[in-house]
């Protein structure tokens, strides 16, 4: 069986602790979507339902997680943040936009694959993946690196609480 393992759910009354909990949880899913790859010729049915598992969590949680970013946070940094520091946020925001692609090109293939799929979906299947994963580890890495202290130094307490709240109402919590 092909197991997704879960990390401990950090609280969203700590916003930047739970974005890089939410970094783990999206590795996870990355390692998930690469190991099911030489599987889906031999294994289709449990190699199908574990991409379908990922799809599901990146259509929720991956959705909420650049939203968290781009309309909770991003908005109140940029302002309070350097020319330099608002080009990283940028390009952050342009390798969201390349994953997302990536990503429904991902989705698109993996629907229209035969059942059970051919070597020439796998083929593609792995290539799709493989530039997902790719990109996603390099934006994780660079986001890790700079944006949890970025965020400390430029937001207050206050900036901190209204950003929890509209992580919870997105979550309807």
């Amino acid at each position: 069986m092909i197991n997704i393992t879960a990390t401990p759910v950090h609280t969203l009354d700590s916003p930047i602790d739970h974005l890089n909990a939410c970094h783990r949880r999206i590795e996870e899913r990355l390692n998930t979507l690469e190991r099911v790859a030489p599987r889906l010729l031999s294994d289709s049915t449990e190699a199908l339902a574990a991409i379908e598992s990922v799809f599901r969590f990146f259509d929720l949680s991956g959705v909420n997680h650049t939203a968290d970013e781009e309309e909770s946070f991003f908005p109140r940094l940029f302002p309070r943040i350097t020319a330099e520091e608002r080009q990283f946020l940028e390009g952050l925001k342009i390798e969201h936009t390349r994953a997302e692609s990536i990503y429904e090109e991902l989705k698109i293939h993996v629907a229209n694959m035969a059942n059970p799929p051919a070597a020439l979906d796998q083929i593609r299947y792995t290539e799709l993946a493989a530039a997902l994963c790719d990109l996603y580890r390099q934006h994780i890495q660079n986001e890790d690196a700079r944006f949890p202290a970025l965020a400390s130094r430029a937001l207050s307490a206050t900036d901190l609480d209204g950003i929890s709240r509209e992580m919870k109402q997105r979550r309807e919590l």
